[in-house]
């Protein structure tokens, strides 16, 4: 799943369009979001199998720690989360984007 499906499934549930392939300045050079909503400072980042190895977990860690940092909060929504339980991660996102500040309906659809 890319950021314009992910893109897709925001309109779908009614939730506001992110950008996508953010680039932000960390203290050792760029780092790339999947998407982030500028200005609410929310970010996901959609992982997928490349993710969830072993050489992978430090660099996640260090730019969401960065990210966090700068004051954009931080969601992370597995790929197979997506195909499995979309919903779900969908309205975790609605409440994230209700948190910080987007007016959204309590309830998004499917």
């Amino acid at each position: 799943m890319g950021e314009l499906d992910f893109a897709r499934l925001c309109r779908r549930y009614g939730l506001p369009e992110p950008q996508r392939q953010v680039v932000r300045r960390g203290p050792h050079g760029r780092i790339y979001l999947d998407v982030r909503w500028e200005l609410r400072s929310l970010v996901v980042e959609i992982d997928g199998i490349a993710h969830d190895t072993p050489a992978a977990w430090i660099p996640n860690a260090l730019r969401q720690n960065w990210v966090t940092l700068g004051n954009d909060r931080v969601l992370r929504i597995p790929v197979l989360g997506l195909r499995i339980a979309e919903a779900a991660f969908m309205e975790q996102l609605a409440e994230g984007l209700r948190q910080v500040g987007c007016p959204l309906p309590r309830r998004t659809a499917a």
